[in-house]
């Protein structure tokens, strides 16, 4: 019988990160140029398994190089494991919020936004808005942060001992040692130019005059596509999508779910400017709405207003009137790395390292004659919603390449060790779990060692 692997590779604890990152991350769009034929390929109590989830993270994950051969078996088993976390999550009632699932697409869309250059480019090259993709994979999102959420719960608070971090190590083949390329550490202080009160009075107008021509019977398709500042909503008249409370922000959505079906707000001011809301529909806990967005012009002189105050600020940093962390928490308009005295997350991965040939290159060109501890000029930047500001960056720490070692790689391989040995407790859990839950897989998979004992799990379920 033929088979899409012949596995011979031990159970990976890195495909997970694979999971992660490919379905929360277009990977779908990936696979769409393959034309797979969709069909159920394993089913886990009431979840199922689609071959297009296979391959489109096998089609991902083969982009960016060569793969092994039994890579789909692999894929498979996570997807099961990811399945049977899902099922346990909902009989526990692990709860994710709405909140932390639109901070996860922003911060993963955003990624992929800096590797295009701009949110337009990202939106050309996939034929779809922002907001479309966001809608596309939040439920992929939310299912993740789920299965997140309950792989806590099972490893509980497990720790490392050095102990362990050093056995941990010493089991790596020399041969087989990571190689870290030069990673850095990046803090950012920024400032946003600030519309003044005529500015802000004219979008207001401008918005009022849309409102009116909507009133007298204008498509609000029509209007959003021709006026509204809204880049990722506009080329599909202004939809965004159906959402349930907690996405928008309050001024927002205190108007939004005050409507009714075809009813049309008044104009409604937010941080982002003014705008004009329409709900489509109600769909039992979520409304789906459309908005029409007006913001206040930015000019030259409104930049040249940011920039002495973030002169200003970047000169008492340098005089050593304020650290850069305490000025970044106090003036920093960037809503997240403020809250942790402007240090950067690497979108991609989570972590506080950014690995210098992948760095956004508006990022690394503000560091890049930096040395540690050092304070860039300033630099303008395009924020994840399309606009433009100013900003300041420290640059923390930066490791030069090397082999994988204990003395500069400490609490990284404490972090793999960690992980191994928590992957082992799921491990572990997955086995015992599978025993008491409906699984089929499709025969085309029984030549994957890894699965076998799923397989032979499905078999006592009455496979055959």
């Amino acid at each position: 019988m033929k088979t899409p692997c012949s596995a011979t590779t031990p159970r990976s604890t890195d495909m997970n990160k694979l999971i992660l990152l490919t379905l929360s991350l277009l990977a779908g769009t990936a696979l769409s140029a393959q034309k797979t034929i969709d069909r159920i390929v394993g089913q886990v109590g009431d979840k199922i398994i689609l071959q297009s989830e296979v391959e489109s993270i096998y089609y991902q994950e083969a982009s960016n190089g060569e793969v092994a051969d039994d890579l789909r078996c692999y894929i498979l088993q996570e997807l099961v494991t990811q399945k049977l976390l899902l099922i346990q999550a909902e009989k526990d009632s692990v709860v994710v919020t709405d909140e932390q699932v639109e901070y996860e697409l922003e911060r993963r869309l955003r990624y992929y936004e800096s590797l295009f250059g701009s949110r337009d480019k990202m939106e050309e090259f996939y034929g779809k808005t922002f907001q479309e993709m966001k809608e596309e994979f939040r439920e992929d999102i939310r299912n993740i942060l789920l299965s997140d959420q309950m792989k806590s719960n099972i490893a509980g608070d497990m720790t490392v001992s050095p102990s362990e971090v050093k056995d941990f190590f010493n089991n790596i083949p020399k041969d087989s040692l990571p190689y870290f390329d030069a990673e850095v550490e990046v803090a950012q202080l920024t400032i946003k130019p600030k519309p003044t009160a005529e500015q802000k009075a004219y979008a207001k107008q401008k918005a009022e005059e849309i409102h009116q021509r909507l009133v007298d019977g204008d498509s609000f398709d029509l209007l959003a596509s021709l006026y509204s500042e809204d880049p990722g909503s506009k080329e599909d008249g202004g939809s965004l999508g159906c959402q349930t409370r907690g996405t928008f922000v309050p001024e927002f959505e205190a108007a939004a779910f005050k409507l009714q079906p075809d009813e049309i707000s008044n104009v409604v001011a937010t941080q982002f400017g003014y705008h004009i809301i329409k709900m489509d529909s109600r769909q039992g806990d979520k409304v789906c709405l459309r908005h029409i967005l007006i913001t206040p012009p930015v000019t030259n002189t409104n930049v040249t207003i940011a920039t002495k105050k973030l002169d200003s600020i970047r000169t008492q940093i340098m005089a050593g009137n304020i650290s850069f962390r305490d000025a970044a928490a106090k003036f920093s308009d960037d809503e997240y790395s403020k809250l942790v005295g402007g240090d950067m997350t690497n979108p991609q991965t989570g972590s506080s390292l950014f690995a210098i040939d992948e760095m956004d290159p508006e990022l690394y060109y503000a560091i890049e004659k930096l040395k540690p501890g050092e304070v860039s000029a300033i630099v303008q930047f395009t924020d994840y919603d399309g606009s433009r500001g100013l900003r300041i960056v420290q640059l923390k720490s930066q490791s030069a390449p090397h082999v994988a070692n204990l003395e500069d790689d400490y609490y990284r391989l404490q972090a793999a060790a960690l992980n191994n040995k928590q992957q082992e407790a799921l491990n572990e859990w997955v086995d015992q779990k599978i025993k008491s839950v409906y699984l089929r897989v499709d025969p085309i998979y029984d030549g994957c060692e890894n699965m076998q004992e799923l397989i032979r799990a499905s078999y006592d379920l009455g496979r055959k």
